[in-house]
C-alpha cells in the first residue's frame, strides 16, 4: 500500500485527467481474487471494483477520490512529485491507497461475509464533477443497489493514530457567488464624470462582511469569502473601467443559513450599487452538504474502535465547512464520512489541506484500510446499522 501510494504521489494528475492513476489502480485491483473491475468510468478516469461475498446480503460502497492539485510541491520528500506544477496536496494518493488496501483485505475474506462491496475510485473531486458523474452516468448506487456509503479523508488537525467522525456535518453546503458591478468608465483624471465600479465594489465588499457578523445568529456556522476581484479590460493605469467583478465562496451547515446569505448578498449589492448610480448583477449557486447519518456515526465508531481502540475514536461535534462531492452519494444513501489523523509532533500547525508542504503520515494508510474493511464486514454481517 505504501509503495503504491508513493508511486501515485510521484505522478500526480489533476481532476478528470487521472489517466495513469486510474491505470495503476485498475492494474492492482485486477490482481485481487474475486474483484470485478470496471475502468474508464465517470468521464474516463474513474475505476469501480465490485466484490461479491458468499451469498445474498447488503451492498456497501467505499469511496476514495484520486485527483491531485495544480500546486508546485515543496516537501522535499524523496518521492516528491515529478510533474512540475502538480502535487497531491490533499492526500488523495493516500485515499486511493487505503481503498486499495481495504480491497486487498476483503478479497481474502470474501468467503466469510454475505453481500457485496463496491470500491469506487472517483476522479474530479476537486472540481466537483466526478461524484455527479459516478452517480448519474455510471449508476454506481445501482446494480447491485447500495445500502450504505462510506468515505474518509486524511486530516492534518487530527492526531496520527486516531479516527475522527463528525457527529453531523462532515462537510458543509458549499456555494459560489459572483457580483458584477457595472458603472461608467472614463479617464482617471475626471472621476466625477464616471461611475467608478471599483469604488462601488469596495463598498459592497465591506458590507458583505457584515452578513456573517451582523445578520446571522452567532451560533450559526457560516463563511463568506471574496476570493477574486478583477475589473476592466485595459492594462493602463489611468482608465476607470466600466465594470468590476468579485467572486467567492459561501459556506454553512444548514440550508436556511445558505438561503439567508444569498438573499442578503443580493439585497446589499443591488442596493449599494443603485445608491451610487451603478448596477449590480448577483449570481449564486449552492451545492449539497455531507451530513452523516446518526446511526452510521455510532456504527463506524464501534467498527473503528475494533481496529484502533475506543480511546482513539473521536466524535467531533463541530461542523466542518469545507466542500466535498461525496455529498452526491450521502444525500441519496445513508452513510458516514470519517477523518484519518495524520498530525504528528513534527507537523503540528505547519500545514493544512492544499498546502505545498502537505505531508501524509503514512501509518494512516494501513490503519484506514483496516477500518474500511471492518466497516464493510460488520455492515454485511449485521445487515445494516443495527
Amino acid at each position: 500500500m505504501i509503495e503504491f501510494r508513493r508511486d501515485l504521489h510521484r505522478h500526480p494528475e489533476i481532476s478528470m485527467h487521472e489517466l495513469r492513476t486510474s491505470e495503476r489502480i485498475a492494474e492492482e485491483l485486477k490482481k485481487l481474487d474475486g474483484v470485478e473491475v470496471r475502468e474508464h468510468a465517470a468521464g474516463g478516469t474513474g475505476v469501480i471494483g465490485l466484490l461479491r461475498g458468499n451469498g445474498d446480503g447488503p451492498t456497501v460502497l467505499l469511496r476514495a477520490d484520486i485527483d491531485a492539485l495544480p500546486i508546485k510541491e515543496a516537501t522535499g520528500l524523496p518521492f516528491a512529485s515529478e510533474t512540475d506544477g502538480m502535487m497531491h496536496a490533499c492526500g488523495h494518493d493516500g485515499h486511493a491507497a487505503w481503498l486499495l488496501g481495504s480491497a486487498m483485505i476483503l478479497s481474502e475474506l470474501r468467503g466469510r461475509f454475505r453481500g457485496n462491496v463496491k470500491f469506487v475510485f472517483q476522479p474530479g473531486e476537486e472540481t466537483g464533477d466526478g461524484g455527479r458523474r459516478m452517480i448519474l452516468d455510471e449508476k454506481v448506487l445501482e446494480a447491485p443497489k447500495v445500502d450504505a456509503v462510506f468515505a474518509a479523508h486524511a486530516w492534518p488537525d487530527v492526531p496520527a493514530g486516531k479516527i475522527s467522525i463528525a457527529e453531523r456535518c462532515a462537510f458543509g453546503y458549499a456555494g459560489r457567488f459572483s457580483v458584477k458591478v457595472t458603472g461608467r468608465g472614463g479617464h482617471g483624471s475626471w472621476p466625477h464624470l464616471c461611475i467608478d465600479p471599483i469604488a462601488v465594489a469596495h463598498q459592497i465588499y465591506g458590507a458583505i462582511q457584515q452578513i456573517v457578523s451582523r445578520r446571522l445568529p452567532e451560533i450559526a456556522p457560516r463563511v463568506i469569502s471574496v476570493c477574486t476581484i478583477r475589473s476592466g479590460d485595459s492594462e493602463k493605469s489611468n482608465i476607470i473601467p466600466d465594470w468590476c467583478e468579485m467572486t467567492g465562496t459561501i459556506r454553512g451547515d444548514r440550508v436556511e443559513v445558505m438561503e439567508q446569505i444569498t438573499r442578503d448578498l443580493k439585497t446589499l449589492a443591488e442596493g449599494i450599487a443603485a445608491a451610487n448610480g451603478a448596477r449590480a448583477e448577483v449570481a449564486a449557486r449552492c451545492g449539497n452538504a455531507v451530513i452523516n447519518t446518526p446511526e452510521a456515526v455510532a456504527f463506524c465508531a464501534e467498527a473503528a474502535a475494533k481496529i484502533t481502540g475506543a480511546e482513539n475514536v473521536i466524535i467531533d461535534k463541530e461542523p466542518h465547512l469545507g466542500g466535498e462531492d461525496f455529498s452526491e452519494y450521502i444525500t441519496r444513501v445513508p452513510g458516514a464520512y470519517l477523518f484519518a489523523g495524520i498530525e504528528t509532533e513534527e507537523t503540528r500547525g505547519k500545514f493544512g489541506l492544499h498546502a505545498n508542504n502537505f505531508v501524509l503520515e503514512e501509518s494512516a494508510v494501513p490503519r484506514m484500510a483496516a477500518v474500511f474493511a471492518q466497516i464493510a464486514v460488520d455492515f454485511t454481517e449485521k445487515g445494516g446499522f443495527r
